[in-house]
């Protein structure tokens, strides 16, 4: 009889260690995307960005940059950092967008054209301090796989602006 009252005891034990456990809060993950909606402002998007992708950063303009880029000027639709997206962006476009590394980067690029009507363009500095914008074959990576060639290549780390 006193064997049953133990094992009647450790039972008890085990299932409060249980609810205990289960109880605990669980570490905080770390975002694994980028959500882009119309509130949020150009500058607080691009450090988002640079800081999940360290070696690439990403520029917004207004649409009329796309045709300056292919006549080989220099890119001045820039939008300043601290205007929203909703504030630049085409009158009859809105939506949402997220941002992850499995995410190619036309198709990023493509969804900026998309939803809010605007000019994107994820960039790179060089280690020589050369800067560049994605095209042709780069633009067939994903985001996460270029941000680790440029890191392998000696890409600047951190430039956003």
């Amino acid at each position: 009889m006193a064997i049953a009252k133990k094992t009647a005891a450790a039972k008890k034990t085990t299932t409060a260690k249980k609810t205990t456990t289960a109880k605990k809060a669980e570490p905080a993950k770390k975002a694994t995307e980028i959500s882009v909606s119309g509130n949020k402002k150009v500058g607080t998007l691009r450090k988002e960005f640079n800081k999940k992708f360290p070696y690439l950063n990403l520029w917004v303009c207004y649409s009329y940059g796309r045709d300056m880029v292919k006549r080989g000027e220099t890119l001045s639709a820039e939008i300043p950092d601290d205007r929203t997206l909703a504030s630049v962006r085409r009158a009859d476009s809105g939506g949402d967008i997220s941002i992850s590394g499995n995410k190619k980067i036309k198709s990023l690029e493509k969804e900026f054209d998309t939803v809010f009507g605007l000019y994107a363009q994820v960039c790179y500095t060089t280690a020589d301090g050369k800067r560049y914008y994605t095209m042709g074959a780069l633009d067939e990576k994903t985001l996460a796989a270029f941000n680790e060639e440029c890191e392998k290549n000696g890409c600047k780390k951190g430039v956003w602006k």
